[in-house]
């Protein structure tokens, strides 16, 4: 079963053709350069690279969301416990000395625990 070349992008077709064992698949190969050539000579007719879908991304943005939870989470328990909470630019606000620049640490931290959760769990109670 040979690859359709003609769905692959040129510079897809370049990198397969620098990965290609020839002498394994020699008609991979000669069809691998006929299209290379083709698409040399006619750029028009370049296919348009793929695009990640939205179910994708998505499933990326709950993952990337999924490893924000731990992060805020211990920041908040920190605070909670220490009476500081690291923020912006590795600046440190106390509870004692600094309590507004703290209370707003924490709002913030809160805020984003709070869109990352409702991001990773919206929808997995519907049915």
């Amino acid at each position: 079963m040979n690859p359709d070349y003609t769905k692959y992008t040129l510079v897809e077709l370049y990198d397969v053709k620098d990965n290609i064992d020839n002498e394994s698949y020699p008609e991979r190969y000669d069809s691998l350069l006929n299209e290379i050539r083709k698409r040399e000579l006619n750029p028009e007719k370049e296919p348009e690279p793929q695009k990640l879908n939205k179910i994708n991304k998505a499933y990326i943005t709950r993952f990337l969301m999924f490893l924000c939870i731990p992060f805020f989470s211990w920041q908040l328990i920190n605070a909670y416990k220490y009476g500081s909470i690291h923020f912006k630019n590795d600046h440190v606000y106390h509870l004692n000395t600094q309590p507004a620049g703290f209370y707003m640490a924490v709002f913030i931290h809160v805020i984003c625990l709070v869109i990352a959760l409702r991001t990773v769990f919206k929808g997995l109670g519907a049915k």
